[in-house]
């Protein structure tokens, strides 16, 4: 438990010497020689101790966020010089280091004498990775001492040293936000002491309450965020005293603000000496602004051919990356701004590409009329970075790493948008590209920092998009802090050649929630319809790993899954589409009009098949749950399995056991009644069974292309498995013009993705 009563401090503590001087050597300096140059001190750590992380002289954080910094001694020097930073700042090396310097983003630069070899910084900012950097000094001045250690860019472990603060205890949520406009916003005070709250009991032992079961605070301190440091702001709220009007009204309206900006405001009770225990949740609202015209990002304005990236003009790729950190920090472009791309031209990114204020990004809607097609935009996987093997991808991030200061702050983003593009890792490589000698590559469309703030989406939507070669998983959230989206739609879609991580075709689901925290909600209203999903060898469509959490009553999940053609979807291994093993009470599933297809080459000795759902528990006192299934098609060329039901393995929505049909009797549960929930197998007017090759011009991915195996058996050691080219594919998933197909039930009802009829 943290105390009130904390202060910040340095504690030096003596260790034995262990090196010596270079008094009659030249050493190597940065770009030259430099005689007598001092030896480079090192942090300790079990990389170059051997003794493991929990030795008596280890760098460690103790206590949640002390860091407790040891190094090695050099005989005959002049002192130390010790850095730290938030890591954010100064992952890119040395010039991150310099930046961070120049810009007053170091959080410690300090210098101590020769004896002393080792260095407390209490009080950090919790749940934060930082970096730190040594340098030992020459009693002969600038020109003599060491090199630094830890000014590499992470690279190599010997070139930087980090340590991550641990999680902050319970915080109440003290401070909500409301009436957002673009100069102003209201930050109101829940301070009322709730004992039913979850992690109430430990709040008292952390947090002062006063008399009337009151959280105590002081004042507000309101500061432009990270994002845009120069955005307006009023001097008198940086330090705002809280007056019995403010406290008896309940809330503070903050003025004199500049549009489309973010603020870091916390609450802070003074009594407490120790900042970072001493406020409640911090809070990191942007006010409004207008967005203008959509912008075009035209290609042959932004493509270089002179580019330097490796693979950049070999695919005649214009550089996307400074675009999107220019269009972030610049606060005369509104959130929601519209950003049009050049159809049929090629585009990439190559670092990790941070989403934390919305936009729009889209195909020029006159160049899809003129047939130009839609722009292409390569999330990495265009070539090696130089003097590395291997490729380097980079998915988009929800949120960011934290800055100093901002603690527990969520981001807000209020929509984000991509439409009509074509997304691709060209050089991304499945398990069985890997010769089974590794995993696949480790891309997703869209991740999260291990490390990274919380974030809410009111609105994340996919349309008319592509997507090739997303091995790991498509969606995928991460970390301790809260993760909420509002509405998440993936509509009109294409996914091929996606998945296999590895053999079993795992890594991570097409959404994958990490189920850390009962108050994050990615599945607020999801939905995924009228989309094509061939061969794709992900995890499950809609997974929260597996974890049972005491959900409140208002964490509700809404997933539709509904008009989707699967071909094929996860047959290597028990991939459902449905895997949530537990349910927060009051949710709703959907799954309609879905068309599931099992498809392959004679030569293919793969199992075909699907699983369909996995559901064990409702979690809540309510206990009740809804189902809406019904008009599930299902084709397959197992001739053992052409029934109804017949495409999936295990886990089929009739199933009484795990599955929809064991809900038959909750409230509201089945809605549709248990008939709705077999899936029917195609058949003619006349009642015949339609194999895929029945209804589709060519649907058989290809057979495996080269074998190491030798044997095409599915474990096989397999190069470009069952992989299609896109417009081949499309063709051959074309409807058959037959009387049997189009006088089908299902194709009557136009059921699966309806823009292939």
């Amino acid at each position: 438990m943290k105390k009130y009563f904390l202060y910040l401090l340095l504690a030096l503590i003596a260790l034995p010497f262990v090196a010596c001087s270079n008094d009659d050597e030249t050493i190597p300096g940065d770009g030259e020689a430099v005689p007598e140059r001092e030896f480079m001190t090192m942090f300790r750590k079990d990389h170059n101790t051997n003794k493991g992380d929990d030795e008596p002289y280890a760098c460690q954080v103790k206590d949640l966020n002390d860091a407790y910094l040891y190094w090695y001694g050099v005989h005959g020097c002049a002192g130390y010089q010790i850095q730290a930073s938030v890591s954010a700042n100064v992952t890119s090396g040395a010039q991150g280091w310099a930046d961070a310097a120049a810009n007053n983003l170091l959080i410690l630069d300090t210098i101590v004498g020769p004896d002393v070899l080792s260095l407390v910084v209490k009080d950090l900012e919790y749940s934060t990775d930082y970096r730190f950097a040594i340098r030992t000094l020459s009693q002969k001045g600038e020109g003599y001492h060491s090199k630094w250690y830890g000014h590499g860019d992470g690279r190599h472990w010997a070139d930087w040293f980090g340590l991550s603060s641990g999680e902050r205890y319970p915080t109440p949520e003290a401070l909500w936000l409301s009436q957002i406009t673009k100069t102003s916003f209201r930050v109101n005070l829940e301070r009322a002491y709730d004992a039913s709250a979850e992690g109430a009991a430990s709040m008292p032992d952390n947090f002062e309450i006063d008399a009337d079961n009151n959280f105590v605070m002081h004042y507000l301190t309101i500061t432009p965020s990270p994002t845009n440091p120069n955005a307006q702001i009023d001097a008198k709220w940086a330090h705002y005293d809280l007056t019995e009007e403010d406290l008896a009204r309940g809330y503070v309206d903050v003025d004199g603000l500049e549009e489309n900006s973010v603020y870091v405001v916390k609450a802070v009770n003074k009594n407490i000496p120790v900042f970072v225990d001493a406020v409640y949740n911090t809070l990191t609202p942007r006010t409004d602004g207008t967005p203008g015209e959509p912008i075009l990002l035209k290609w042959d304005e932004m493509y270089n051919q002179n580019d330097t990236i490796p693979g950049a003009n070999d695919y005649k790729a214009a550089f996307l990356d400074q675009w999107l950190i220019d269009y972030t920090n610049d606060n005369t472009l509104a959130e929601g701004t519209i950003f049009y791309l050049d159809g049929g031209k090629n585009y990439y990114f190559y670092n990790n590409p941070t989403l934390c204020k919305g936009f729009t990004l889209a195909t020029n809607p006159e160049d899809l009329a003129a047939g130009k097609g839609n722009a292409n935009v390569f999330l990495g996987g265009i070539g090696s970075p130089i003097g590395e093997s291997g490729i380097k991808s980079c998915n988009f991030m929800f949120g960011r790493q934290p800055q100093s200061g901002e603690g527990d702050a969520m981001i807000n983003v209020k929509g984000l948008k991509f439409e009509n593009i074509n997304f691709d890792c060209p050089l991304a490589q499945n398990f069985g590209d890997m010769n089974n000698a590794a995993n696949g590559t480790g891309n997703y469309f869209a991740n999260m920092y291990s490390n990274g703030m919380g974030v809410n989406f009111a609105s994340l939507e996919i349309k008319g998009c592509t997507f090739q070669r997303m091995i790991r998983g498509f969606i995928r959230v991460q970390g301790s802090k809260r993760k909420v989206f509002d509405n998440m739609i993936i509509e009109d879609c294409i996914f091929v050649n996606c998945g296999y991580f590895d053999n079993k075709g795992q890594g991570y689901g097409f959404i994958a929630g990490d189920g850390a925290s009962a108050k994050s909600n990615i599945y607020g209203n999801t939905i995924i319809r009228n989309n094509l999903f061939y061969e794709t060898q992900w995890r499950r469509i809609v997974t929260d790993n597996g974890k049972q959490l005491n959900w409140p009553a208002k964490i509700q999940y809404r997933i539709t899954v509904e008009n989707n053609t699967f071909v094929n979807w996860g047959s290597r291994n028990k991939n459902y589409i449905f895997d949530m093993k537990y349910l927060p009470a009051g949710s709703v599933m959907t799954a309609r009009n879905n068309l599931f297809i099992g498809a392959k080459q004679e030569n293919d000795t793969r199992a075909i098949g699907m699983y369909g759902m996995n559901i064990e528990k409702i979690i809540g006192v309510s206990q009740d749950v809804t189902f809406d299934v019904e008009n599930n098609y299902c084709s397959t060329c197992d001739k053992n399995k052409q029934k109804d039901d017949g495409i999936f393995k295990g886990g089929a929505f009739s199933a009484t056991s795990k599955s929809a049909g064991a809900y038959l009797n909750y409230t509201p549960g089945v809605i549709k009644g248990k008939e709705a929930l077999v899936t029917k197998h195609a058949r003619n007017a006349d009642g015949g069974i339609l194999a895929p090759t029945d209804i589709f011009v060519a649907p058989n991915p290809p057979s495996i292309t080269t074998s190491a195996a030798g044997d095409g058996s599915e474990l096989g050691d397999a190069i470009n498995m069952h992989e299609r080219e896109l417009n081949d594919m499309l063709n051959g998933m074309k409807f058959k013009n037959t009387a049997d197909v189009t006088g089908a039930e299902f194709y009557q009802k136009k059921v699966g993705a309806t823009w292939m009829y």
